[in-house]
């Protein structure tokens, strides 16, 4: 919905963000384009805008993970300000406040994780009486293994809920906004003692290596070497770890990728094949049809949203 009033904006983004004072970042004509998906216990939306500025005061109301589309934005933390660009994300968490600002061309990705819901989720999920949620950094990896599947996860829904001519069942949601909730409080809590075990150790070099080469070439015995161990004990505990073995892995990572770079190409900059090709996709028949499987639509529908 498209909007040249930030009170009317305001308005209409209350119900999943709260009370939010937003204004132009440069000038005093105001003009954004927002796309909402409110459920019962997270929201998404996507904000696209010439210039935008928001702030929020301290609150308590959820946990709040934004991903840049397009240019950088940058947080405002104790009057220090932060950019954040392609492949970083930032989390507000409760009892801090908001300052975010971009300049031009503001397009980004969001999802708020209400706090009541959360807590009651992490007490059935870790099966503790603590509502405590982990202590999070503001600054998220999305290159990273644990930032990338909490990537995935929201990249995942925000498709799902936005495919045309399907409506999800109740059902569907519920287990949308599952799949949502554990992926933050999977995020947050890592068990240190998984960690530091030899196999572990191995797994994550091998995460972290395809992570950072998603448009290079990546083999089996290159990880084997990376990780220092034989490629067999890699592909079990990748199973273990995935349910997807390394090349499997590798794959979804790089989707996820093509995904977001199709939301914030520019129109007319780039086209699907070139895009497909830049990430080591050469059958692009084949690469159509897993990318509709895993996102619900087609490379074309993708940047089409742009």
């Amino acid at each position: 919905m498209f909007f040249n009033d930030p009170s009317a904006f305001e308005e209409f983004f209350s119900p999943i963000a709260g009370n939010v004072h937003v204004r132009p970042a440069i000038g005093s004509s105001f003009n954004a384009d927002i796309s909402m998906q409110k459920l019962d216990k997270v929201g998404l939306f996507t904000v696209s805008a010439g210039s935008f500025a928001a702030h929020k005061e301290a609150h308590n109301e959820f946990y709040g993970l934004t991903i840049p589309l397009d240019s950088s934005f940058t947080i405002s933390s104790d009057q220090f300000p932060q950019s954040y660009e392609s492949g970083m994300g930032h989390i507000t968490s409760p009892g801090n406040p908001l300052d975010l600002t971009c300049k031009r061309k503001c397009h980004f990705l969001a999802c708020t994780f209400f706090l009541a819901p959360l807590n009651q989720y992490l007490q059935k999920l870790l099966q503790t009486d603590s509502e405590e949620f982990a202590s999070l950094s503001p600054d998220v990896l999305l290159g990273t293994p644990n930032g990338g599947a909490l990537l995935g996860t929201v990249v995942q829904a925000w498709t799902r809920l936005n495919q045309q001519n399907h409506s999800l069942s109740e059902n569907e949601l519920l287990e949308l906004e599952d799949d949502l909730l554990a992926s933050l409080v999977l995020y947050a809590n890592k068990q240190p003692e998984e960690q530091n075990t030899p196999f572990s150790s191995r797994l994550k070099y091998a995460e972290e290596y395809i992570c950072a080469n998603l448009k290079n070439p990546v083999t089996r015995d290159t990880l084997a070497e990376v990780s220092g161990g034989s490629i067999r004990s890699l592909s079990r505990v990748f199973q273990q770890k995935h349910g997807m073995g390394p090349m499997t892995f590798l794959r979804r990572r790089r989707l996820e990728a093509i995904y977001l770079d199709l939301l914030s190409a520019e129109r007319g900059s780039t086209t699907i094949t070139q895009m497909a090709t830049s990430y080591g996709f050469s059958h692009f028949g084949k690469f159509a049809i897993e990318y509709k499987t895993m996102f619900g639509e087609s490379p074309s529908a993708s940047l089409a949203k742009k």
